[in-house]
C-alpha cells in the first residue's frame, strides 16, 4: 500500500483518479480499525487530504455555511455558528482524542447508519459537493447514503464541501443518542430534529434518525404531523407512533430490534421538546 500526502484538492483528485481502489484519508479513525482488523480490502493508495487548506474550516457564504470535510469533529462540536443538533452530534462521537483527529467528512463518508453527524445533516437538509477529475456535482445528504457503509461516491470522487442553507441555520434543533455507556460509545439509536417556529406554531419540521434503518432515515410522516401544531401543549404521542411505523430497525450486537424501536420514541420526544423550547 502506497501513502501520499496531497497539498491541494487538484493534487488529491489526480492521485485518486489515477489508480483504481485508491482512497482518501484524513483522521483515519475508522479506516485504521478496518485495516488493522482486516475487515476490508487494502487500498493500493491512500491519499492524505487532512492538510489541504481548502478542505478545512467553516465559513459563511451568501447562501448559508460551508464546512470543509477535513474539519475535525472537535471543532464542529464547539462552534457557536452551527445548528445545535450538529454540534451535539459531534460531541457524542468517541473520546476527546478521537474527536481531535476524526473529521466530519470521514464520519459522513464512512456512512455507518449510527454515525452521529449523519442524522443531523439529513435533518438540516445539507448538501454534499463531490469532485473528481471530470468535474463536480452536488448531492443532497438524504440521497448520499445508499446502504450501510455505502454512498453514491464514485471511483476517484472526493467530498470537498458540506453546505447548510441559511434557512436551516435560522431554525431550532436538537440531537439525542443512546449507547451502552455515557461516553465513547457507538450509538444504538440517534435522532435529530429541526423546527421552524413562527408565533408559537411549527411552520416546518425535519426529523431524522440513525441506526434504525440501513441509512440515516428522514421521517416524513412524523414531520407532517408536526407542521401547523402549536408548541404550547404539543402532543407528541401521535408523532412518536408515526415515527415507530416509519423505522426499520434490526437486531445486532449493540441492541435488539425491540429495544431500538422503544428508545427511538424516547429520544425523539426529548429532541422535539428541546427544539420546541418546552
Amino acid at each position: 500500500m502506497e501513502y501520499r500526502v496531497a497539498t491541494t484538492v487538484e493534487e488529491a483528485l489526480e492521485a485518486l483518479g489515477g489508480r483504481d481502489g485508491s482512497r482518501p484519508v484524513a483522521g483515519g479513525t475508522d479506516l485504521a480499525v478496518v485495516l488493522a482488523d482486516g475487515l476490508g480490502a487494502v487500498p493500493p493508495l491512500l491519499v492524505d487530504v487532512a492538510g489541504i487548506p481548502a478542505l478545512q474550516g467553516v465559513r459563511r457564504t451568501a447562501d448559508g455555511i460551508a464546512i470543509g470535510p477535513a474539519t475535525t469533529i472537535a471543532e464542529i462540536a464547539t462552534r457557536s455558528d452551527l445548528p445545535a443538533c450538529l454540534c451535539q452530534g459531534a460531541r457524542a462521537i468517541g473520546s476527546p482524542q478521537i474527536r481531535n483527529l476524526a473529521t466530519i467528512g470521514g464520519n459522513v463518508c464512512n456512512a455507518s447508519p449510527c454515525g452521529d453527524t449523519l442524522s443531523p445533516l439529513v435533518a438540516l437538509e445539507a448538501a454534499f459537493v463531490l469532485a473528481s477529475r471530470s468535474g463536480t456535482r452536488t448531492v443532497p445528504a438524504e440521497l448520499f447514503f445508499v446502504g450501510p457503509k455505502k454512498t453514491v461516491l464514485g471511483p476517484g470522487e472526493l467530498l470537498v464541501e458540506i453546505r447548510i442553507a441559511s434557512a436551516r441555520l435560522a431554525g431550532r434543533s436538537a440531537f439525542r443518542m443512546i449507547g451502552k455507556r455515557n461516553g465513547q460509545a457507538i450509538s444504538q439509536v440517534n435522532a435529530a430534529v429541526w423546527l421552524a417556529l413562527e408565533g408559537g406554531v411549527i411552520r416546518e419540521a425535519r426529523v431524522a434518525v440513525g441506526s434504525v434503518a440501513p441509512v440515516p432515515l428522514r421521517l416524513k410522516g412524523a414531520e407532517a404531523l408536526l407542521v401547523g401544531k402549536t408548541v404550547r401543549g404539543l402532543d407528541v404521542e401521535p408523532v412518536l407512533a408515526r415515527a415507530a411505523a416509519e423505522i426499520a430497525p434490526i437486531s445486532d450486537v449493540r441492541a435488539s430490534l425491540e429495544y431500538r424501536r422503544l428508545v427511538t420514541g424516547s429520544l425523539l420526544r426529548d429532541a422535539l421538546l428541546e427544539a420546541a423550547g418546552i
